[in-house]
Formats: structure tokens, C-alpha cells, sequence
């Protein structure tokens, strides 16, 4: 029997030890996991913990010789599309979410990929990182699901762990647009996966 589900990878983009992404992206997890035959998996840039671009070819080129980026590159290749939960650390995203992007180039070439990012109001939840991971994306030529979710996280939201109080409320209030953009996104999976037969 043939697997007809499609995979998707919520890819977690900070490692701080102290962090909501993880908060954040389980619940978009769980919004994913709610479309029938889709698999939603969690991939948390601090458990994989890739090694700083440490390849002596450049990923380009596809001549992967350490095991830990063929290991990557199996794991994003094996994905249908990919939701990107991204923090903003002083106007960008984070290095480590670079990393885990730069250490292969082929198998994010037409990826579907929908951009969640977070922050301070002030920064408009993230919004430049957004803005500055849509710009990666076209040059590895995924296709980026448009607007994309940025989530204010106001003060009140933060417990005084520095997690969030109620990451389901979080998410929630930016349900309609979220649903919206991930129909697209499995839209655009489910055109890939076609298109490959």
C-alpha cells in the first residue's frame, strides 16, 4: 500500500534555552495535524543541533560528505512542505535557523513553506524576520506561501519563567489566517506530490 499522507515539518528556529518557539509551534502542529492524512513533525533546531556549516563543498554543489548533512538533507527532502516558527532577534531571525537552511541548497528547491514568525508588538511579531527568510527562499526557489503569520506576543502573554502563559490562546487569535495559509500550503504539497507521478 502506497503512504498517501503528506509530511509536514514544523521546524522550531531558535535553540535559546529559554524560548517559546517551541510553544508556538506546537500549537501550529496541532492545527496542521488537524487536515486528514497529513502528518505533522516536530524538528527542533536544538535537538538536531547541525554543526556550523562545516561542509568543505559548498552545499550547492550537492556533494554532501559529512553524515550529519546527508541526515538533513534526507530529513527536508522527505518533507511535503515545511511551516518555519521563527523568533526575531534584533531585526532577523536566528543564526541557528541560517544554519539548518545553508547546510543544503537542493532539497528546499520548490519546497512549500509557510513563514510563522513571533515577537514584540513593536516589531510587528517578527516581521522582518519574516520579510528577510522570504528573500532566502526565493533564492533556494521555494515556493513561499503568502502573507505568512506574524504573532505579537505582548508582555501579558509571558509567565515569569519567560514562557508563555497560554500558547493555545497565543495561537488562536490568529486561528482564521493560520487555517487559511496552512489549506495553502498543503495545497501547494499536495500539487508537488502530483507533479512528481
Amino acid at each position: 500500500m502506497v503512504d498517501t499522507a503528506l509530511t509536514v515539518g514544523i521546524l522550531i528556529g531558535s535553540n535559546r534555552t529559554v524560548r517559546v518557539g517551541r510553544q508556538v509551534a506546537e500549537q501550529v502542529a496541532s492545527l496542521v495535524a488537524e487536515h486528514d492524512d497529513v502528518e505533522a513533525l516536530l524538528l527542533d533546531l536544538r535537538e538536531i543541533d547541525l554543526p556550523w556549516l562545516d561542509e568543505p563543498r559548498p552545499p550547492s554543489h550537492g556533494n554532501y560528505q559529512l553524515e550529519t548533512t546527508r541526515a538533513w538533507a534526507r530529513t527536508v527532502d522527505a518533507l511535503d512542505a515545511v511551516v518555519i516558527v521563527t523568533s526575531q532577534y534584533n531585526g532577523g531571525y536566528p543564526a541557528p535557523l541560517k544554519n539548518a537552511i545553508d547546510t543544503v541548497y537542493a532539497e528546499w528547491r520548490d519546497k512549500p513553506i509557510l513563514v510563522v514568525s513571533y515577537g514584540s508588538p513593536r516589531s510587528g511579531g517578527g516581521k522582518a524576520s519574516a520579510d528577510a527568510l522570504r528573500t532566502v527562499f526565493s533564492v533556494t526557489r521555494s515556493h513561499v506561501i503568502e502573507p505568512g503569520t506574524s504573532i505579537p506576543l505582548e508582555s501579558s502573554d509571558y509567565g515569569e519563567d519567560l514562557h508563555l502563559v497560554d500558547p493555545a490562546d497565543v495561537v488562536d487569535r490568529h486561528r482564521e489566517a493560520l487555517e487559511a495559509q496552512i489549506g495553502d500550503l498543503l495545497a501547494a504539497a499536495g500539487d508537488g506530490r502530483r507533479g512528481e507521478g
